[in-house]
């Protein structure tokens, strides 16, 4: 990089490609720093080099913490080994690549921003602002924009509903302000049935779902997250406040419980929930226990970019008004049956014509077998973006959206097919194989870039 380069644009400038390791990404934040030693911030690692101008730095193979690239596994070298192969790479497919690393399938987005890498690595870049399509260090030095139009106006009209109820307003009012959101008012109201019966733990409940609300109302995670370091730090410890012990969320949490009669009200993810909740014999209880629960955890803590933030919290509002956190019109498990067919049809889509396989021949012969669905759309669709033209460049950005799709640990848990176990003996009982390419692609028979 020219040093006159680096004055015009201060902040967010790629650091050298030359002096990055396979798998790694890195920009200038514009900030100087007298400390040369590197320092862990979140899930990046800040530097600087020897003119003093600070590096923020991150692994592109999503939920690497700093310090663990030396445990990734021989899939993931293997890639590392196809794009050391291709010399230096020009911003447009550093970005395509950072953008891949960012996308989380759990992402609200999904799968619209499938599409959008497809279209990237097949044009070789992408359009901005792109889709903000996951948490893993999403938009770095590029702008964004939201899948999900209009969701902190919606988060306001929950919030105005439910502030409403206890306040005494009656549903009428709130249809005329908000039509679009009548049956949402309607069920709501339904649920919780009259404000004179709603007893005082009903009513904190509420509170606690708010304060999550409250913080879903103010979110913009557009932005990259390291853009304002201090107020990551800040989010954080609105986090530490409503989910760790003495924050006000915990502190709402006990007292509920205390009113309700009920054992000390745990997180989900937390090992004494379960423990817990097999030792309450009452029924009514223990199904209350069950929302309490649920709210306290909020969505994946507080995770307004899930899939199901929305069918959460209106489980948790089905659980406060009726007992019963599961709500009978809604198909249990529709959501993971659906992003697990997209998962199906990508992967599978992605490993064919990395292997050279033309389409067509991998269509007829999924028409000989059942797997319950169609996954001809995806499939169609890695095949249509990608094209016929097959460089080293986009075998290698191919490669990687399908080990993310593949394997994705989110937090350590599996998100993307690998999580889809059901899929997979499916698959399997028809020899149908999501690693052609990984087990037999010859790699040298590309085109020149």
């Amino acid at each position: 990089m020219k040093k006159k380069d680096f004055k015009k644009n201060k902040k967010n400038v790629l650091v050298p490609y030359s002096s990055l390791a396979p798998g790694i990404e890195a920009v200038y934040t514009g900030k100087k720093r007298k400390n040369a030693q590197e320092e862990v911030q979140i899930i990046t690692t800040v530097s600087s080099d020897d003119q003093g101008r600070e590096i923020r730095k991150w692994p592109v193979f999503s939920w690497t913490w700093p310090g663990e690239e030396k445990n990734w596994d021989k899939d993931i070298r293997y890639i590392n080994t196809l794009q050391s192969k291709l010399g230096i790479l020009d911003n447009n497919t550093r970005q395509i690549r950072a953008h891949i690393a960012s996308l989380v399938p759990c992402d609200s987005g999904f799968p619209v921003t499938v599409d959008e890498l497809l279209n990237a690595i097949g044009k070789g870049k992408l359009e901005e602002p792109t889709f903000h399509n996951g948490c893993w260090c999403a938009g770095m030095w590029w702008r964004q924009k939201t899948t999900q139009p209009l969701q902190n106006a919606s988060m306001k009209v929950i919030q105005r509903v439910l502030k409403a109820y206890l306040a005494g307003d009656i549903q009428k009012q709130l249809v005329k302000e908000f039509p679009y959101a009548k049956q949402f008012i309607h069920h709501t109201y339904k649920w919780f049935g009259p404000l004179s019966k709603f007893s005082d733990y009903q009513r904190l409940m509420v509170k606690r779902v708010l304060l999550t609300i409250e913080l879903f109302v103010k979110s913009n995670y557009i932005r990259s997250q390291f853009s304002d370091i201090e107020k990551l730090k800040k989010n954080e410890l609105a986090v530490k406040s409503m989910f760790e012990d003495g924050g006000k969320g915990s502190r709402l949490d006990d007292e509920i419980s205390a009113i309700a009669g009920l054992p000390r009200i745990h997180p989900r993810w937390n090992t004494e929930y379960r423990r817990t909740l097999t030792q309450i014999k009452d029924r009514k209880k223990r199904e209350l226990y069950r929302t309490c629960c649920a709210i306290a955890s909020g969505v994946y803590t507080l995770s307004d970019c899930h899939h199901n933030t929305f069918y959460y919290i209106e489980k948790w509002i089905h659980g406060i008004g009726t007992g019963q956190l599961t709500i009978p019109t809604h198909k249990s498990g529709s959501e993971k049956k659906r992003l697990g067919q997209l998962l199906f049809g990508y992967v599978l889509g992605l490993d064919k014509w990395l292997s050279g396989v033309p389409m067509h021949f991998l269509l007829l012969e999924l028409g000989h077998v059942d797997i319950g669905f169609n996954p001809k759309n995806e499939i169609l669709r890695v095949y249509a973006y990608l094209g016929e033209t097959r460089t080293a460049v986009k075998i290698w950005l191919a490669a990687c959206l399908w080990h993310n799709l593949m394997t994705s640990p989110i937090g350590g848990n599996p998100g993307g097919l690998v999580r889809h176990k059901n899929l997979l003996d499916r698959a399997s009982k028809y020899n149908i194989s999501f690693r052609q390419w990984l087990d037999s692609y010859p790699v040298n028979q590309v085109n020149s870039v």
